[in-house]
């Protein structure tokens, strides 16, 4: 369970939903009300009264529901399967609930972040359709998208924002020529996050602008992994809903649990490995293919030693000052 959030909900195989939440959100009971949108799950039915620590739900039809959480003191809180099940997805999940400025929430079923989505199943992409998702900003390169082509539903609009952060190739060719080890790797990754700062505000500001544009339903990032440049996206956006520091870190490890390393080991291997002049060391490979708590600092430090605040970067950098703030406060939180 996060930090950054007091209840959890995970789907069984048999479509059973276990929710638990900490003893900080309650200590006695708590009434659980469900439904498939989540606007209305504070209104729908309840399917459990005085559930205490945890309660397993049944009998709930479709694909994904969301969940009203009411404590016999205290304040309601709605929750959700923070991953999007997916036979076949790549850290595919809802950016909902956490704590944004003037006590509101984030709301569920609004902002999406994810890996690649070139493996998705008929039955995952009836799954993404049902999220309504309007606009996806894909961070990847252009190579990128053609041997993993893009498998959103049609009504999603694909903006192409590439974000090429460090020289891959000339890693690699060092790899090739005099060696490096994960230390090298590891410090590779802190630095291509520094670059997100310093050399690719223009696609972030622009991914910003995107969503302040959208009318209505639902919005996604994505890029190889859902976790580097995916995760600098989702740490701006967060901000700018005035998600706490400590809360967007959070946020950005949890591609730790939901990021396959092992299923995607091969495909990273295949995909750097010319590029080095033959097959690579997994464990060269793991540093880049891990979450790390010193990546997303390395790109929070930057922030604060070029522009002294985040609030100022979101200001200065991303084009979204107080105004904007107010407004995707307004229509992204509750």
């Amino acid at each position: 369970m996060s930090k950054a959030f007091p209840i959890h909900v995970e789907q069984t195989p048999e479509g059973d939903y276990l929710l638990s939440w900490t003893e900080e959100f309650s200590d006695a009971g708590v009434e659980v009300r469900a439904h498939a949108a989540p606007d209305a799950a504070p209104g729908a039915e309840p399917v459990a009264r005085a559930a205490r620590r945890g309660v397993r739900i049944s009998g709930l039809e479709g694909p994904r529901h969301y969940f009203h959480l009411q404590p016999e003191q205290g304040e309601g809180v709605t929750a959700a399967q923070r991953n999007v099940p997916l036979q076949a997805g790549t850290n595919f999940r809802d950016m909902g609930g956490y704590r944004g400025a003037d006590g509101r929430r984030v709301r569920w079923g609004r902002l999406f972040r994810s890996g690649h989505t070139a493996a998705l199943s008929e039955r995952d992409q009836e799954v993404v359709a049902a999220l309504g998702i309007r606009v996806c900003c894909d961070f990847r390169r252009e190579d990128e998208h053609l041997v993993e082509p893009t498998r959103l539903p049609p009504s999603t609009r694909i903006v192409g924002l590439t974000v090429d952060p460090g020289s891959t190739g000339s890693f690699f060719q060092q790899v090739a020529e005099r060696g490096a080890g994960p230390a090298d790797m590891a410090a590779f990754m802190e630095e291509i996050n520094r670059e997100f700062v310093r050399h690719h505000a223009p696609q972030f500001r622009r991914m910003l602008g995107e969503l302040l544009a959208l009318e209505d339903g639902g919005f996604m990032i994505n890029c190889a992994a859902g976790k580097d440049r995916t995760g600098f996206g989702a740490a701006m956006i967060l901000a700018a809903l005035g998600v706490a520091e400590d809360d967007i870190v959070a946020d950005y490890l949890l591609s730790d649990r939901y990021f396959p390393i092992e299923r995607e080991m091969e495909r990273v291997l295949r995909k750097y490995g010319g590029e080095a002049g033959g097959r690579l060391d997994p464990q060269l490979i793991r540093p880049m293919m891990e979450t790390r708590r010193e990546y997303i600092e390395a790109a929070l430090e930057a922030i604060r030693r070029d522009y002294g605040s985040l609030e100022r970067f979101l200001d200065e950098a991303m084009g979204v000052g107080p105004a904007e703030r107010r407004e995707l406060r307004e229509r992204f939180t509750a």
